[in-house]
């Protein structure tokens, strides 16, 4: 049974992505800077390399899956966060050798192949703990405070990249292999504190958590099949993939894009996230205070108004590109980041609503997939669309600017699944389950 809601304890537990973003931010943000602007590799296979680890994503479920039924120790949840983190971070020391090789020849092989083991292993890795720690949170507190819970922990995620963003900056204004190592170092033992810090003691062996009973575990596959013969799930992954691909695309050229359109340093790119973190910083608890008495099931149109100001800014973005208005720039990040923000609690509260208790592992390994495996390949298609119409244009900023205006009408689109999906209706059945789970239980006793 979930335990009672503790502001304090989910400020703990959310702390976990602090070290997230700290080391996100060097494979997604410093490397790609540093590959794409500053040693002039182009976009496409950079941006194949970030997308690389979201497209191993389909292992989540079956991580999820063993976490509900498979517990190492007593404990469903830890064990898999831990065993997932620890190659993270070890795979970060190979991101400094890849950027001195590729600088000396931009086709070493040596050089490539560590990239791609680095990414490989860092991705495998956030995918066998991603999973078990969402279902963690989630088993951490009641239903009632469940999207709230996953807002306050995603807030931490979205907030320490601006601020890793400022340390890193701060640490390597510009480009130098001895301040690239300095950063890599401090990263990875900033990481591995929170790690450990934010759920050490927060699974007990034996605390109850809602599962079938071993008599009625399904087959792996036929647990996919059951969940993916409802519709409703179809229609959420599906606005989970879309968000996500969409609203991801600008992740491997952001920086690129200051660097190729205003000429800007490394250091001045890498605040970027900062200046759209700190849109996120504002409306993300904002949100979470004006809806906290809502439902996770209630959160549609909150989700909805975020799609939209997402997409406002997007077009924006766009406009500030094909025009190079520089003056526009930083005010519109921070609008993307409002506009994420209030996206990330209706979107993440609608996730809580659509999650089974008994399988809440396997229905959060499938929603991780949505989100992964798209982020990915809209991570990949926003570096190849660059490549593209920067080659059927000869303009930075008509190929940048193409890319965000495409976005948008991404997160448009979501507003449809989501109507599509019908929440409430999720909701309602798994509470009518409940129900007669109870009676039954009753009955028996």
């Amino acid at each position: 049974m979930a335990q009672r809601f503790s502001f304090l304890r989910t400020l703990k537990i959310g702390s976990f992505h602090i070290g997230s973003a700290f080391t996100d931010l060097l494979t997604s943000g410093v490397l790609n800077r540093v590959l794409i602007g500053d040693l002039g590799i182009a976009a496409t296979p950079v941006a194949f390399l970030s997308a690389l680890r979201y497209l191993l994503a389909p292992i989540s479920i079956w991580i999820g899956y063993r976490s509900d039924t498979k517990p190492v120790f007593g404990l469903h949840r830890l064990p898999y966060i831990w065993l997932g983190r620890l190659p993270m971070v070890i795979s970060l020391p190979l991101l400094p050798l890849v950027a001195i090789l590729l600088a000396t020849d931009p086709r070493s092989i040596l050089g490539w192949t560590l990239a791609t083991i680095s990414f490989v292993v860092y991705g495998l890795g956030t995918l066998f703990s991603g999973s078990p720690f969402l279902a963690l949170v989630r088993d951490t507190n009641p239903p009632a405070k469940r999207g709230i819970a996953m807002s306050i922990v995603q807030m931490f995620l979205i907030v320490s990249f601006p601020l890793a963003a400022i340390v890193y900056a701060r640490m390597m204004p510009h480009y130098d292999p001895v301040a690239f190592w300095k950063i890599m170092l401090s990263g990875m033992g900033i990481a591995a504190f929170f790690f450990i810090f934010s759920v050490f003691g927060e699974e007990r062996r034996g605390q109850g958590i809602e599962v079938d009973e071993p008599h009625e575990h399904l087959p792996f596959k036929e647990l996919l099949r059951e969940m993916w013969a409802d519709q409703r799930t179809r229609y959420f992954f599906l606005f989970l993939a879309l968000g996500a691909a969409s609203a991801s695309a600008q992740d491997a050229i952001l920086e690129p894009f200051g660097f190729h359109v205003f000429n800007m340093s490394a250091g001045e790119t890498t605040r970027f996230n900062a200046y759209w973190g700190g849109g996120v910083l504002v409306s993300l608890p904002l949100t979470i205070f004006f809806t906290r008495r809502r439902m996770a099931y209630e959160q549609s149109l909150t989700n909805n108004i975020g799609l939209v100001v997402t997409a406002v800014a997007l077009i924006l973005l766009g406009a500030v590109a094909v025009t190079a208005n520089r003056s526009l720039l930083v005010p519109v990040l921070f609008l993307f980041g409002l506009g994420y923000g209030i996206y990330t609690v209706g979107a993440l509260s609608l996730l809580m609503a659509m999650t089974s208790d008994r399988r809440a592992g396997a229905y959060l390994g499938l929603w991780t997939v949505g989100q992964l495996v798209f982020r990915g390949l809209g991570i990949f298609l926003g570096g190849a669309g660059y490549d593209l119409f920067y080659r059927l244009t000869g303009a930075h900023t008509i190929a940048y600017g193409t890319v965000f205006f495409i976005e948008a009408i991404g997160m448009l689109a979501c507003i449809w699944l989501v109507i599509k999906t019908d929440v409430p209706a999720f909701a309602r059945n798994e509470e009518v389950r409940k129900i007669k789970a109870a009676s039954l239980a009753a009955v028996d006793l």
